[in-house]
């Protein structure tokens, strides 16, 4: 089957489900006020991010390499130091929210307070399920930029950063563990706390909510921007944006982050999946 005649096939899928879901009112979102969440508590999270990820894992990274000149450290080891950063991340997470106060840490995750509130359990399985519905939406529309870019650039071969990274720990069991810890478990957690949890309800208290998860949307797409990918970032970024529409969708619409967190994770494990078993 070529590849236009199998994302004709995945539209059709997604417009079918899409359109069951709408008719029943899976789409209709509840009016529940969102949480506070001051622009300093979001420079705040973003800083804390932002110097984890790129000055202290990298400072503990090299120090590793001098440590063990002339041999490089372990790749399970550094593979497992990235789980324990991210790990560490959220426990200062939330010491950052308990001193912020008005309690937007707990809200934010999960606000119980909603008319609508289900159990947690609930809402992983929402979000879950919803991986139906975006997964098509997704995949074609990161198909159609992918023929643009060989249209307009003849590029036809690129690789994401998240899929090389995955690929490169398939060799040792252990650090494929700790990448998978990675990211089906802890990067899930982290960008929905980001990007849903902090930016978007700070968006829908100015905004509104639709525009709150456009504008989110956007941020989070461009924030997996990469260099090394060339004009593969026009796919990345563009499937990326619908896929973030979906998160935010299912965040609204749950008042829980562990919905979103349920379907990111679903999302991340059936590429991993496809990269693992498939040999891709």
């Amino acid at each position: 089957m070529s590849d236009l005649a199998a994302t004709f096939l995945i539209a059709l899928w997604g417009i079918g489900v899409n359109w069951i879901a709408y008719k029943r009112g899976y789409y209709k979102l509840p009016q529940v006020s969102a949480p506070t969440v001051l622009f300093r508590n979001i420079i705040a999270i973003f800083l804390i991010y932002m110097g984890m990820m790129y000055i202290v894992g990298p400072f503990v990274g090299n120090m590793l390499f001098s440590l063990s000149k002339p041999m490089p450290p372990p790749a399970a080891l550094l593979s497992f130091l990235q789980l324990f950063l991210m790990a560490a991340l959220l426990v200062i997470f939330y010491g950052y929210a308990q001193t912020a106060g008005h309690g937007f840490f707990r809200k934010v995750w999960k606000n119980t307070s909603a008319p609508h509130a289900e159990p947690i359990y609930i809402d992983i399985a929402m979000g879950m399920m919803t991986w139906v519905l975006s997964f098509p939406f997704v995949v074609v529309v990161g198909q159609l930029l992918d023929f643009f870019i060989y249209a307009i650039f003849g590029v036809e071969n690129y690789e994401q950063v998240a899929v090389r990274y995955l690929k490169t720990t398939m060799g040792s069991p252990s650090q494929l563990i700790f990448a998978l810890g990675t990211i089906l478990l802890l990067a899930p957690a982290i960008e929905e706390f980001l990007f849903r949890g902090c930016l978007q309800t700070f968006f829908k208290r100015h905004l509104g909510t639709k525009s709150a998860i456009l504008l989110s949307s956007l941020c989070f797409a461009l924030f997996h921007y990469a260099s090394s990918q060339g004009v593969g970032n026009i796919s990345l970024i563009g499937s990326l944006f619908v896929f973030a529409c979906f998160l935010g969708f299912i965040y609204e619409r749950q008042s829980s982050l562990f919905a979103s967190i349920g379907l990111h994770m679903t999302f991340n494990l059936a590429s991993a999946i496809r990269i693992v078993w498939g040999g891709e």
